[in-house]
This record gives C-alpha cells, sequence and structure tokens, in this order.
C-alpha cells in the first residue's frame, strides 16, 4: 500500500511526505494530527505487506515497544490502531536522525564515543532486563534526540527468547548483513541469545568508528585497547563473547581509561592483562610482545595495584611464562609477585593458587635457576604463614621432583634458610637431587638429634 501527501489515515492523520519506504515490512510517513491531540513532530510507521506473517511481526513490534512508557531509552509510542487496514502507529520524529549521521563527529572524539557506546548499551539493557533480545542492532536503529540522547527503536526483529514464531526457522532471510552473527545463518533467529546482540553492539562500534563495512574487522585502525573490545564482541564462537552487557561496558570502560589517560600506567596495565587473559581464554594463543609490554607496564604501577593484578593471576598466564623467554623481565615480574605474596592479604585458600604458580615457575624448561629459586622461596613461604597443607604438598613436590644437582645446590641453600618449615617433614630418600637429600638429612638430625639412634 502506498500513500502521498494529503491521504488521510485512520480518519484522524494527514500525510505530509513520506520519510522512508526503502525495504522492509514498513513504511515511515511525516504525518500531523488532524484532532491536533498530538502536537509535537511525528511520523507514522504502518506495515506496507499485506502478508499475514509481515503482519504478525509488525504487531509484535508495537507490542514490544509499548511495553517500555515513558522510557527515555526506548522509542515510544504516542498511539497506534493495530485492527487499522494497514496497521500502524505513531512514534515521535527525531530530526537529528540516527547515528550514522555523526560518524564524522564521533571518529575523532573518544569522550563522545564513549558516551554513545554507552548510550547504546544502556538503552539495549532496557530490553534485556524485560528479557527481550532486539537481533537487528545496527548504527541506523539508534536515533538522536534533541538533547543528544541516543534511543533505540525499530523491534521488527525484537523477541522475548522464550517465544517462537514462524519466520525464525523460515528461508525468508532478515536482518542486516554484516552485522548478524554466525549463529543466525544456521536454523534463523532461534538460536539467538545475549551474546547476539553484543556480537551486533560490536559491528556497530566498529563500523561507527571507521565508516566501513563491518563485515571484515581491520585491527590496524582502531586503538588496540578498543579493538580487543570489539574483536570480542564478535567472536565467532557466542561462549567467547562478552556474556553480558554489564560485563561489556567494564570493558569498555578500561578501554577508554587507557585512551583517555585517565588511570595512566595503572588502567594500561589492567586493560592489557584483561586483554591477555581474554585471548588465552577464548583462543589459546598469546602475543609475545603484547606480554613483555604488560610486564613493563605492571613494574612501573604503584604497589598496591600491582598486588591486585598479581591477585588475579592464574596458571593460564603463568604457563606462557614459563614456554617462552621472558627471562629478562622475571626478576621485576618475580619482586612485582613476591611483594604481593609476602603481603598476605589474601585469604587462606589463595596460598595455593600462588604454589600453584610458583611450580609452574619452577618447572619451567627454560626459566633460569635463580628465579626457580625466588618462586620456592615464594610458595614455602605462603604456606607456612598461611598454614595450608595443600600448598604445602605442592612446596614438597617441587623439592622432591630436582634432578639437576646445579638447581638442586639452589634448592638446597633455601631450604637450609628455612629449615624450621615443614620442608623438615620430606623424606631424603624421595628427592631425587643428592644435594637436596643431604640437607634435608641433616635439617632431620638438627631438629630431632635422637633420629637413627636405637637402643
Amino acid at each position: 500500500m502506498k500513500y502521498d501527501g494529503g491521504d488521510m489515515i485512520d480518519n484522524r492523520f494527514i500525510v505530509e511526505k513520506v520519510c522512508s519506504d526503502s525495504g522492509g515490512m514498513g513504511g515511515i510517513l511525516h504525518v500531523t494530527d488532524a484532532y491536533n491531540i498530538i502536537n509535537q513532530p511525528i511520523v507514522l510507521k504502518y506495515c506496507k505487506v499485506e502478508d499475514e506473517e509481515y503482519i504478525k511481526r509488525f504487531k509484535r513490534e508495537v507490542r514490544l515497544l509499548s511495553s517500555f512508557p515513558n522510557n527515555g531509552r526506548v522509542i515510544q509510542v504516542l498511539h497506534g490502531n493495530m485492527d487499522s487496514v494497514p496497521p500502524y502507529f505513531i512514534m515521535p520524529y527525531y530530526e537529528r536522525g540516527d547515528l550514522t549521521r555523526f560518524i564524522d563527529h564521533i571518529q575523532p572524539n573518544a569522550k563522545l564515543q564513549e558516551f554513545v557506546f554507552y548510550s547504546m548499551i544502556d538503552a539495549i539493557s532496557e530490553l534485556h532486563n524485560k528479557n527481550i533480545l532486539h537481533r537487528d542492532i545496527k548504527p541506523q536503529n539508534f536515533l538522536v534526540d534533541q538533547h543528544g540522547q541516543v534511543i533505540v527503536s525499530d523491534f521488527g526483529l525484537g523477541m522475548e527468547p522464550e517465544s517462537i514464531s514462524r519466520f525464525t526457522s523460515s528461508g525468508m532471510f532478515w536482518g542486516t548483513r554484516g552485522y548478524l552473527p554466525p549463529e543466525f545463518s544456521d536454523g534463523g533467529f532461534k538460536h539467538a541469545t545475549v551474546s547476539s546482540d553484543i556480537f551486533m553492539l560490536g559491528k556497530s562500534f566498529f563500523n561507527l568508528l571507521t565508516g566501513r563495512d563491518p563485515s571484515y574487522l581491520i585491527d590496524n585502525i582502531i586503538h588496540p585497547s578498543l579493538f580487543y573490545v570489539i574483536n570480542r564482541c564478535c567472536d565467532m564462537d557466542p561462549l567467547r563473547r562478552f556474556q553480558s552487557l554489564a560485563e561489556l561496558k567494564q570493558a569498555l570502560t578500561l578501554a577508554y581509561d587507557v585512551i583517555l589517560n585517565r588511570g595512566g600506567k595503572t588502567a594500561e596495565a589492567h586493560q592489557m592483562f584483561d586483554a591477555i587473559i581474554g585471548r588465552l581464554t577464548s583462543e589459546n594463543k598469546f602475543d609475545p610482545k603484547q606480554i613483555s609490554d604488560f610486564l613493563i607496564v605492571l613494574s612501573a604501577i604503584d604497589s598496591a595495584d600491582q598486588n591486585k593484578i598479581c591477585g588475579l593471576i592464574r596458571t593460564n598466564f603463568m604457563k606462557v611464562l614459563a614456554i617462552h623467554d621472558f627471562n629478562m623481565y622475571m626478576s621485576d615480574f618475580m619482586r612485582v609477585y613476591q611483594n604481593m605474596s609476602d603481603g598476605y592479604n589474601y585469604s587462606f585458600e589463595f596460598s595455593e593458587v600462588i604454589s600453584s604458580n610458583m611450580k609452574i615457575i619452577f618447572d619451567s624448561a627454560i626459566i633460569s635457576n635463580e628465579y626457580k629459586g625466588k618462586a620456592l622461596c615464594i610458595a614455602i613461604d605462603s604456606a607456612t604463614y598461611m598454614n595450608r597443607f595443600a600448598a604445602m604438598d605442592t612446596c614438597k613436590e617441587m623439592v622432591r621432583s630436582v634432578v639437576d644437582e646445579t638447581l638442586g645446590g639452589v634448592v638446597a641453600s633455601i631450604l637450609q634458610s628455612r629449615n624450621d618449615t615443614f620442608i623438615a617433614d620430606i623424606e631424603p630418600s624421595e628427592c631425587k637431587s643428592k644435594s637436596i637429600s643431604t640437607i634435608i638429612y641433616a635439617i632431620k638430625q638438627k631438629s630431632n638429634p635422637l633420629n637413627g639412634t636405637t637402643l
């Protein structure tokens, strides 16, 4: 169905001109209210296709939009008539248009980027809070009001996760190519989840930052901190993406802390670590330069922040240090880690994390004996202070495993300086290193002079 200027719809709304009639199931018209009940600039959206499925989908859009009355982040339904032929609804007209009009302003302005991206997330959060998925997120579906606020629109593909409709599994194509997640290509929208909307947000961020088709993400035109966030949003595996909008927003905050230099080196260290762990978790890969850059920044920040980051380190990061040559950075790293451990500002259970981390360093084939010795010291001291038997067992395993006599000499010296700890419980005959078994035997003799004496 087509309308021309001067046409009357539902005996109330006078058509001024066509606003949009390209593609999709809905046409949009500039109209005025003949009764002047609605006395603001408005547009009328109507279902221009007579197919029953299209009409059903149009009515669902109106129903979903109507569930957000007086919500400043979601476009408002001012009036509607679903019994009209065709069905229609009235919404405000946003003269400033959608976000694509502002790309030239967004690209060079990091503070504006952050505001816009947060606004987009907050708008989609309104939907997710009601268990509604948008499923067609793109910059064109975010409008800007006269105050510069961002409003989400076009719920034509919106759906509650538990609902099922025919078009989700039909052969018809819906959505916008370049923005759709891969799970939509096999089985339609029935596989849509929160992470599907997050995927499309990432693609939208990329488009707003570059003005380019987001089908293929290019990393060398976006700040690395921000590209990490976008790339994770758009991971082909839904489980590797951010799993909530809150998690995405937190990652964006860290990225812009770095870009805007709000937190100095501390923010940079946190963001770098988050990016490293994110890639290790999702791809089981790492960039050696990224690791070395992180170790340099870590050594330069405040000790309290060093402790916080070290408290987040787990075995996946330690394994990277153990298999790649980072020896030139290990002195500062071990100093930082030891300061965290010696502060004892952690739970008893965390002592087991420390001992496991230090065992990875100790077992490495490429880390020098000097740092292996430091790792053993850190593990023993933490296990002793926290009195954690599991951590003690890990330390004993480290000691018993030594075969190389050069390392054995280093370990023997450490054990001698800690002869009043649990290491005296180690059975000398279980040790592979002669230097270690000899010193443990001597420690046992010293702690109990009657050892070996018989009547």
